[in-house]
């Protein structure tokens, strides 16, 4: 089964074909409509498959009873997790340290990573942590059995019960592969157990010639993860050539992918799944792009620290994620006093953050496609009423 065929046409905007010299385009990369620059961040199926390939050479998972398990002092005064059996040692990760509270029964489940990570860490720090948890994990049954992911660099990146239903990312970029194997990965970044990335789909860009922000496509937001940070999921999401971003078009339910982890999954029932999402998809992009681009017609007459401020308000940004906003609608896209030129400037603030948070603002992005003239006309009358005590309580103190 293949949704994405190679165009007859090179001329066609379906083609990822543009000129091997760009004949037909100066300054865009051979293979793609999207420009050279962007071009060479995105990377093959097989590129991303080999480096998924090597992170499953370099891990193992074992699945240990809490009495096989505890917690110790290395030789080098540090906290770790140690095998009982084989008396191999593993410093937790961040995350793996935020799970082990959970699973000890750690009262506060920040506490743990919160000393290990204070300045004047120490032997002593290391010791009281491991009273911690000997103290909470006590109450756990001795047989109880986890899943603890660790890897040849000697880190413990999680501590899952057995009940976690890891999805093999190899499993799931093959099946992408087969589905849309002309895809390039966009925005990819994808860490040895968490994928974060876009899927950029060239049997759906759209060329507008008479527009100046060049190409539109589609793209499919996917995501998943083996250690617990977030569910296996896919998403429509379209993408404005010229600013390199993108933002996910959530659109009805049951028309994406959202996966839990858990129990017994049947991979043959979600890869039939998967390729029903995918043929869904493409065919609600064509109309997600008319939405982006009539968003254009969504005008406002006041500051675009104001819209800014209220749209944040109204799509509870962080202050971070408003300020940044802010920040690259004036740097980029103040040529575009609309909501086409806000939606592009929250979804360009996400590339500069967090992974959750780039992924966040890209679905904020997408919901702003529904954005009704009614509602749209009530931003504006909030936005009209902004004042600095409002802007200090959105952007925080940087806004000045």
């Amino acid at each position: 089964m293949t949704f994405l065929k190679p165009s007859k046409d090179t001329k066609d905007a379906g083609s990822f074909v543009r000129g091997l010299q760009g004949e037909t385009g100066t300054g865009f990369a051979s293979g793609t409509h999207v420009h050279k620059d962007w071009y060479a961040k995105t990377q093959s199926f097989d590129d991303v498959l080999q480096k998924a390939e090597l992170a499953a050479q370099n891990r193992k998972d074992l699945m240990v009873n809490r009495n096989e398990l505890s917690a110790a002092v290395s030789a080098t005064g540090g906290f770790v997790l140690r095998h009982n059996e084989s008396g191999d040692e593993f410093k937790p990760t961040d995350h793996c340290l935020q799970q082990l509270s959970g699973r000890a029964g750690v009262k506060s489940a920040s506490i743990l990573r919160e000393m290990r990570t204070a300045k004047l860490f120490d032997r002593q720090d290391a010791e009281t942590m491991v009273a911690l948890v000997d103290n909470s994990i006590r109450h756990v049954k001795a047989d109880k059995v986890f899943r603890l992911r660790t890897y040849t660099d000697g880190t413990a990146r999680a501590m899952l019960t057995d009940q976690y239903a890891p999805v093999d990312n190899r499993w799931y970029l093959n099946v992408l592969k087969e589905f849309l194997p002309m895809g390039r990965f966009s925005h990819n970044k994808s860490d040895e157990d968490t994928m974060y990335a876009n899927i950029l789909l060239p049997d759906t860009i759209i060329d507008k010639s008479t527009d100046d922000d060049s190409d539109y496509g589609g793209m499919v937001s996917v995501g998943n993860c083996e250690i617990g940070k977030r569910r296996l999921s896919q998403y429509p999401s379209i993408f404005r050539a010229i600013c390199m971003n993108g933002c996910i078009w959530g659109q009805k339910k049951g028309q994406k992918i959202s996966k839990v982890h858990r129990g017994t999954i049947n991979l043959d029932s979600l890869k039939v799944a998967i390729a029903e999402n995918i043929s869904l998809q493409l065919e609600l992009l064509p109309t997600g792009l008319d939405k982006f681009l009539a968003t254009r017609a969504q005008g406002f007459k006041g500051s675009a620290k104001s819209i800014i401020a209220a749209v944040a308000q109204d799509c509870r940004l962080n202050k971070v994620e408003a300020m940044e906003t802010l920040k690259q609608y004036g740097q980029h896209e103040t040529h575009h006093k609309s909501l086409f030129g806000v939606i592009n400037a929250i979804t360009r603030a996400g590339q500069t953050g967090s992974n959750e948070g780039w992924v966040r603002l890209d679905e904020i992005g997408g919901s702003l496609l529904e954005v009704t003239p009614n509602r749209w006309d009530k931003i504006n009358t909030i936005a009209s009423t902004m004042n600095d005590k409002d802007f200090d309580r959105v952007f925080g103190s940087l806004s000045a």
